[in-house]
């Protein structure tokens, strides 16, 4: 009786779903697993980002290379009211000094609109967007 009673279970039909079976939920629980467990977390930082050049699309056109004698630099912005502000700038790497708006940086460019956290100068009635740069400490001044 025990003989024929195992005869089907060994059958090469049998045998082949058995294992297809055991096969299946094995890649199920592996797919679960991937799926559910916790993701790794990469500590390595990425690179910084690599600055672009625009004095060679400068040149592309035509002009001239900037020399660097124009180059203002923000350094803060005093907002007092809409027509009211100053700003704190540096020129080609010049001393830090103060401009009041409608100010003159030099003899063809004004300080034309003093916003929250950038300035807009007045060039020869070309006007250009200068931001404050990212603050490496957010909290260091704030009151």
């Amino acid at each position: 009786m025990p003989r024929s009673s195992l005869q089907p279970l060994i059958a090469p039909t049998t045998l082949a779903s058995g294992a297809s079976a055991v096969l299946f939920i094995g890649v199920v629980c592996w797919w679960a697993w991937t799926f559910l467990a916790a993701p790794t977390v990469a500590l390595v930082h990425p690179a910084p980002p690599v600055l672009i050049d625009a004095s060679a699309g400068a040149a592309l056109f035509g002009a001239q290379p900037d020399s660097g004698h124009d180059q203002v630099q923000l350094l803060g912005v005093l907002a007092l009211d809409p027509h009211h502000g100053a700003a704190i700038v540096s020129i080609g790497g010049d001393p830090a000094r103060v401009v009041p708006l409608e100010g003159r940086l030099d003899d063809s460019t004004t300080l034309s609109e003093v916003r929250a956290h950038s300035i807009v100068l007045d060039h020869d009635g070309i006007q250009r967007e200068i931001t404050l740069p990212a603050a490496a400490n957010p909290d260091g001044f704030v009151r």
